[in-house]
C-alpha cells in the first residue's frame, strides 16, 4: 500500500483488527434475524452449516461468504502492505481465531472452515484444490474424516509442493487452531480424551461407537 514504509510496525494493529472482525458471528446474527439461537438448535455450532440446516440454504451461503471474507481481507491487506507470507498468514489466522472464539459470544463459536478457506484464497489459492477435493469427498466417506485429511494435512501438502518454509509453518499453526476447535466440540459436549480424539478425527461423538438398536443419534438436528 502506498505510504507504508515499515509495514511490520502496523502488524499488531492488523492482528487486533483481524481478530475483532473475525469475531463477528455472521451466522448467529442471521439466525437471530429469523428468531433462532444457533447455540440451542441442531449441532449447537455457531456456523454456516448449522445455519443452513436450521434456517435455510440462502442464509447459510450468505454467512459462509461473509465468513470467508473475514479470512481473506486481512491476508490481502497484509500482502498489499508488503508483509511476507508468514506475517500475512498470521493476520488471517487472527481472524480464524476470532471466528472460533468470538468475544461477542464469550466463548467458542464456529469451526473456522470458511474463514480458513478465505485465508488460503488470499495466501495460496492452489491449496484450496486440496481442501475442496476433500470437502467433496466428504459426501462419500464422511465429512468428519474428510475434514481432518483436508485441513490437518495441509502443512504436509505445502512441503510436498515446495512452498516457502514460512508458509508451511503458518499452515501448521492453522491446522492446530482448526483441529483444536474440533477437539473442543460444542458447549455441553462430553469431555475426556476419547471424546476429544473422536471429534478431531470424525468431528462427531458417536464415531466408532456401536449404538443400541433404535437409539437416536445425539447429533441429529
Amino acid at each position: 500500500m502506498p505510504g507504508i514504509t515499515n509495514p511490520i510496525l502496523y502488524w499488531p494493529l492488523l492482528l487486533a483488527g483481524a481478530y475483532l472482525v473475525g469475531s463477528i458471528p455472521f451466522a448467529q446474527v442471521m439466525a437471530k434475524l429469523n428468531g433462532v439461537d444457533l447455540r440451542d438448535v441442531g449441532t449447537g455450532n455457531v456456523g454456516a452449516g448449522n445455519l443452513t440446516r436450521e434456517v435455510g440454504v440462502a442464509w447459510g451461503i450468505a454467512a459462509a461468504v461473509l465468513d470467508g471474507l473475514k479470512g481473506f481481507f486481512p491476508v490481502w491487506i497484509a500482502r498489499k502492505a508488503g508483509l511476507g507470507l508468514g506475517a500475512a498468514g498470521i493476520a488471517g489466522l487472527a481472524a480464524v481465531v476470532g471466528h472460533n472464539w468470538s468475544i461477542w459470544l464469550r466463548g467458542r463459536s464456529g469451526r473456522g472452515l470458511a474463514p480458513a478457506a478465505g485465508v488460503l484464497l488470499g495466501l495460496d489459492p492452489v491449496l484450496l484444490a486440496w481442501t475442496t477435493g476433500w470437502a467433496v469427498a466428504g459426501w462419500k466417506i464422511g465429512g468428519g474424516i474428510a475434514g481432518f485429511l483436508g485441513w490437518a494435512m495441509l502443512p504436509i501438502v505445502s512441503i510436498a509442493l515446495g512452498r516457502p518454509a514460512t508458509e508451511s509453518v503458518f499452515l501448521a499453526l492453522l491446522a492446530v487452531v482448526l483441529m483444536g476447535r474440533r477437539m473442543q466440540g460444542n458447549v455441553g459436549d462430553p469431555s475426556g480424551t476419547d471424546h476429544a480424539l473422536r471429534r478431531i478425527l470424525f468431528d462427531r461423538e458417536d464415531a466408532g461407537v456401536e449404538m443400541p438398536e433404535g437409539a437416536e443419534d445425539p447429533l441429529t438436528p
